[in-house]
């Protein structure tokens, strides 16, 4: 009789028997003959294995069999006697093993194994790793709504927040800042300002056009334009044409004509300091000025 238990052919098995049972709870019913049986399932089978070890591989089979028996690590199980049932592990509960007098490497042993059941899972394992998904995505849309929150109470913060949290754009509404750059605005520099609105168009041009739009909602455009007269708005050159909205276009556009405007005023201010220091010979100047002949 052949049996296999782990990588381990026991060759010489003499005697192998199971014992099955079932978990029965005896329900009596008053004034009623009989009982009435309550099935809880069968029990682990349990196989009781007797038979000799023999030959030069003895040693090692039975080294092999108590490093399985204190470790209690199951091992796969095959025998005639238990084909067709669902038994396919079993753990070593008692492992006896005795040298057979006069002859060399032969022991007789004898095995106590129990079946072996994997535990059930959690009723909530298949939702384990969706349940870390949420929570995940929980704790970054909350780290998120964080750092939009901080860059309301100083919009100037925006190009480092955005830096550090790239999500927090997807939870900053474009109305709000609009608001909180209106209500800070003499607060704020163009360079500020011009931080801002390039951080926005490098990460996503429609967000600084969105932010224009609410500007011009705010009534702040006016003080953008009066700031932005001076340096320019640079921003400008990285946005899409095809994007921009009317108010955006008409924010660029009058930004164009205050540049030249300013261009003009000060070319004026040059010629008349130019004319104002301008050295002219005496008759002519007696000409000019209406002086005495």
């Amino acid at each position: 009789m052949s049996v296999r238990i782990g990588k381990i052919e026991l060759s010489g098995v003499q005697d192998l028997h199971t014992e099955e049972a079932r978990t029965l709870v005896e329900q009596r019913v008053p004034e009623q003959q009989g009982s009435v049986f309550q099935d809880l399932g069968r029990e682990p089978v349990t196989i009781l294995i007797d038979g000799l070890l023999f030959g030069e591989e003895s040693l090692s089979a039975l080294e092999t069999l108590r490093q399985a028996h204190a470790k209690a690590e199951p091992q796969s199980f095959a025998a005639d006697l238990v084909v067709g049932t669902d038994l396919t592990d079993v753990i070593i509960e008692d492992f006896k093993v005795r040298q057979v007098a006069g002859y060399k490497d032969r022991y007789r042993f004898s095995l106590r194994l129990r079946e072996h059941i994997e535990a059930p899972e959690a009723s909530d394992a298949a939702m384990a790793d969706v349940n870390a998904q949420v929570s995940a995505d929980g704790a970054a849309w909350g780290d998120a709504s964080l750092a939009a929150a901080g860059v309301l109470q100083d919009p100037a913060s925006l190009p480092a927040a955005l830096a550090a949290n790239p999500a927090l754009l997807d939870n900053l509404d474009m109305d709000a800042l609009g608001d909180a750059v209106a209500g800070n605005l003499d607060k704020l520099d163009t360079g500020q300002l011009n931080g801002m609105l390039d951080t926005l168009a490098a990460a996503d041009p429609t967000k600084a056009g969105g932010l224009i739009d609410a500007l011009g909602r705010a009534g702040a455009l006016g003080g953008m334009l009066a700031k932005y007269a001076q340096e320019g708005a640079d921003f400008l050159k990285q946005l899409d044409p095809s994007k921009l909205s009317s108010l955006m276009k008409a924010f660029s556009g009058g930004l164009d004509f205050l540049k030249q405007l300013k261009a003009v005023a000060d070319s004026a201010t040059r010629l008349a300091g130019a004319i104002r220091d301008l050295k002219l010979p005496p008759e002519l100047d007696r000409i000019i000025k209406g002086g005495p002949k």
